[in-house]
Order: C-alpha cells, then structure tokens, then sequence
C-alpha cells in the first residue's frame, strides 16, 4: 500500500505555505509554471510534493520561513 503523497503549496506573494491532499480540487491541472515550480522554489513560490504534515513544515520553515503551514479547508 503506497502512502498518500500530499502537495504543500508555498505562495511567495502571499505568504502562505497550504496543504493539500492528493485529488483536492484546488490542485491546478498543471502544476509547475514559469515562475511557480515543482519540487524547488520559483520567483513565486513552489509546489512539493510531502508524505506528512511534519514534511510540509519543514520544507516551510527551510524555504519560506515566514509562512505559516496550514491545511487546505476544501481537501
């Protein structure tokens, strides 16, 4: 049985670090843009895929030390 890999979106411009669980219908279809990237930060941030909450924070606090990790309230 896989884990269930969850997406933790770090948004640059608005300081926030969201959780959100695979198949939310937040997640854009097309997750990486030009200055939003997979996996590593872009000029507006970033999406990385996590295996846990503690995950997410860590990567948060690394990346973007100002935002608060909080979970998605639609997923």
């Amino acid at each position: 049985m896989r884990e269930k890999v969850m997406l933790l979106n770090i948004d640059i411009l608005h300081r926030t670090a969201t959780l959100h669980k695979e198949g939310c219908f937040h997640l854009p279809r097309s997750l990486g843009t030009k200055f939003k990237l997979v996996g590593q930060m872009g000029r507006d941030g970033g999406w990385f895929p996590v295996n846990s909450k503690a995950d997410a924070v860590k990567i948060a606090r690394q990346l973007a030390p100002k935002s608060e990790v909080v979970p998605c309230n639609d997923c």
